[in-house]
Parts: C-alpha cells; sequence; structure tokens
C-alpha cells in the first residue's frame, strides 16, 4: 500500500479507517525503537557515575574540575537526556509504527502540542550547555587568577537564567497549537508517523531552530579557535614537559568537546533547511536527526568518563584534574613568559 495513498489532506490521521487495522512488521523503523536503549541506558549509568565520582573527588582532594564547568557538564547530561525523552516521544516511537492504531482514534489535543513544545525547549538546552561550557573555559583562559569570582558571575547572572529561559521563549508559542499523529511520506512505510502541528508551527520551528543553532555554533568555533590559538602559543613558549603535556591534554579535550556538538547542529540544520526549502527530501533526511542528537548525548559522557584523570582507575589518576587546572596552570605560565 502507497504511503503517498494514504495521507489524509489534513495531515492527521485520526478517524482513518485503514490505520485501526496496522499491525506493524519487522523493520529498521520498528528496531529504531529498541536499538537507542542499548546505549542510552549504559550512558545514564556512566553520567550518574561521573557524578558519584565527583563528589568523592570534591570530598577527598582540594585540586578537582572547576565546579562551574562541572555544573554545565551536568546539566548537558540532563537536557541530552530529556530531549532523548522528548524525542523519543516526538518522532522515534510513532515512526516506528506502535502506537498507529491507538492514535487513529486520539483526536488533536494538547497533550501533543507539548510533548512537542518539551522536545523543542530541551533541544535548545542542548544546543546552549557546550557554548556555557565554552565561555567558562576562555573566561579561565582570558583570567587565570580571578577565574573563580568572574565563573560565578557569569553562572549566576547570565548562564543559568538564560539557559532556562532561552528555550522556553523560543518554545512556548507551540502550546496554542493542537498536535496530532502526521503519516510521514516515502520512503517511511506506511503507518510510521511523527507527532505534528501543522505546516505553519513547523516552518516557524524549523526557522528558530536553524538561526540559532546557527548563531551558537559560530560562537562556540570563534571561542574555540581563540582557545585553540592560546594553547598553542603556550605550548609553543613553555619549555617545561609537564607544561606541554597538559596543553595536549587540554587540546584534546576542547577538541572533543566541540566535535560532540558540532554533530547533531550539521544534521539538524540538514533537517531544517530540507524541511523549508525541499520537503519531499526532508522525509529522505529525517533519519539522520535521531542519529546527530544520540552522537551527541552518548559521546560526551563517555569521552569524559574514558579520558579524564578523575573519571578513571586510580592509578591513572593525576593530581591537575581536568581541563580547567590546564587552563589555569598554562596561562599562568604563559603570563609569567610574557611578563619576562
Amino acid at each position: 500500500m502507497s504511503t503517498s495513498q494514504q495521507i489524509p489532506s489534513n495531515d492527521s490521521i485520526y478517524g482513518i479507517q485503514v490505520y485501526r487495522t496496522f499491525v506493524p512488521v519487522c523493520s529498521l523503523s520498528t528496531l529504531q525503537a529498541f536499538i537507542p536503549f542499548l546505549y542510552i541506558i549504559p550512558t545514564v549509568i556512566v553520567m550518574i557515575t561521573i557524578l558519584i565520582k565527583y563528589k568523592i573527588a570534591k570530598a577527598t582532594t582540594n585540586t578537582i574540575m572547576d565546579r562551574n564547568i562541572f555544573a554545565f557538564i551536568m546539566f548537558y547530561f540532563l537536557f541530552n537526556t530529556l530531549f532523548f525523552v522528548g524525542d523519543y516521544a516526538h518522532l522515534n516511537l510513532p515512526s516506528a509504527g506502535f502506537i498507529t492504531s491507538w492514535c487513529v482514534d486520539v483526536k488533536p489535543n494538547r497533550l501533543f502540542s507539548l510533548i512537542i513544545t518539551y522536545t523543542h525547549a530541551s533541544s535548545y538546552g542542548v544546543l546552549i550547555c557546550p557554548f556555557m561550557i565554552c565561555l567558562m573555559r576562555l573566561t579561565i583562559m582570558m583570567s587565570p587568577r580571578h577565574h573563580e569570582r568572574y565563573c560565578q558571575l557569569i553562572m549566576y547572572r547570565f548562564a543559568i537564567p538564560f539557559l532556562f529561559l532561552a528555550p522556553f521563549a523560543l518554545s512556548i508559542f507551540n502550546i496554542t497549537g493542537v498536535g496530532f499523529c502526521k503519516q510521514l511520506d516515502e520512503p517511511f512505510s506506511f503507518g510510521s508517523l511523527i507527532l505534528f502541528e501543522g505546516e505553519q508551527y513547523a516552518k516557524i520551528n524549523s526557522v528558530i531552530q536553524l538561526i540559532f543553532s546557527s548563531s551558537i555554533f559560530f560562537f562556540n568555533f570563534s571561542m574555540s579557535a581563540f582557545m585553540f590559538y592560546k594553547l598553542r602559543r603556550t605550548q609553543a613558549e613553555s619549555v617545561s614537559v609537564r607544561t606541554r603535556e597538559l596543553t595536549r591534554k587540554a587540546e584534546f579535550s576542547l577538541f572533543l568537546a566541540v566535535a560532540s556538538s558540532v554533530v547533531p547542529i550539521i544534521t539538524n540544520s540538514i533537517c531544517s533547511i530540507t524541511f523549508l526549502f525541499n520537503r519531499p527530501y526532508w522525509y529522505h533526511v529525517l533519519f539522520l536527526r535521531p542519529i546527530g542528537n544520540d552522537y551527541e548525548t552518548v559521546m560526551m559522557p563517555w569521552v569524559l568518563y574514558l579520558t579524564h584523570p578523575m573519571f578513571g582507575p586510580k592509578k591513572q589518576q593525576l593530581k591537575p584534574s581536568g581541563a580547567s587546572s590546564v587552563f589555569v596552570s598554562t596561562c599562568l605560565n604563559q603570563r609569567k613568559s610574557e611578563r619576562a
């Protein structure tokens, strides 16, 4: 049965008899309802482990990761998890076909709008957290002696309010709409759905997502490029083997942080652009969205757990613990050399 022949004129499948008897068959679409849990559950366990080890390190040592950076790493984990739940309810589960026969009897309602609003809001939180981490690290680089004071000011005067107010402001208009189950066009099979609010809302969300993610990417890239430059200068000017080692660790940490946040920005931008300018092709690239988002959700916790000395085996732990310590030590060394 052709999907295009079954798409209702008003987009909603409510009340269409042919969907009542739909039974999903095993396919890639149905498997995507189960596969994410194979890596999300272990990742959540790693997130909790990182938090516990940080608490232990904080209680037993004086030299730990900067608390403001760690706070936003935890916010990053939180928003990634929240977004995974929202996007799973918004796309993964409906497109697998398991709720199709149920959706046909559910009238367009505000609950679906709440799910869509929640999904978009949490996605903006995911975009903001890497930006704030970059901003904190840049502050540490620029003011290594007084970074704690400046980071605290940024944290409570700007970062936390922006983290919660911006997603709310950018997504709250969705609550005025009515959500419903929409049939996805080819290459999705008949019975693969998505929660939808209508063309106008979807276009506005795509424009906001594209502009906001592009702006965040620009600022992240600019700050990261500047930090790479400063670290390279420190490495070139330093004669200390220890400082060179710390600088290399900082560069590697910075690269991984940037890489984990760039992938979903690219995949979501591709989806937004195709939705706005080439709608038929949007259905063909839609599979990129969960791949990019799940990549970001999984990569940062595992990389932090496997590469950071605070969270590795005890025999591998080093006293300078974290990028903030690296930045402080390298920047102080550079300042001393500049004065000399």
